[in-house]
């Protein structure tokens, strides 16, 4: 048994396209070299999914991440703010895990990364979901990026 992590980008017409791992690790490292064109000055909808594997094979969802990303008029992915919003979320998991120092018996709330996180993120209706994971277990075709 292993996982692989499958990315999605939709369009606005809620079409699936799937987007290899590693070039979106390219587009994320180094934006100038790697642009989608399809998607110059858009923000589109992500979907990025964990299938476990066996024999080869996707058989479970494991985990869903939907985000959103933003593109320059170039093409190129808005990586700043992608940071950022990661960041953000990376933030509010620990915040809920480990208690800010001096702060335990104090309702403080720090909604800073609550909102830029949120705006980073989107969810699908029920239809949509079903897609996506169809798509992830290959029981349904999907264009590639």
């Amino acid at each position: 048994m292993s996982y692989s992590i499958r990315t999605y980008i939709l369009g606005p017409d809620d079409t699936l396209y799937r987007l290899a791992s590693a070039k979106f690790s390219r587009m994320v490292d180094d934006p100038e070299s790697q642009r989608l064109e399809r998607f110059a000055g858009q923000r589109v909808r992500m979907a990025e999914v964990t299938v476990e594997v066996r024999d080869r094979a996707p058989c479970a969802v494991v985990r869903l991440v939907y985000e959103m990303l933003g593109f320059d008029a170039d093409g190129r992915l808005d990586r700043a703010t992608f940071m950022r919003q990661n960041r953000a979320l990376a933030e509010l998991v620990v915040d809920r895990a480990i208690p800010r120092h001096g702060e335990q018996d104090k309702a403080v709330v720090h909604a800073g990364s609550r909102f830029v996180a949120r705006g980073g993120s989107w969810h699908p209706s029920a239809a949509l979901e079903r897609e996506i994971l169809r798509a992830a277990l290959d029981e349904r075709p999907c264009k590639r990026l």
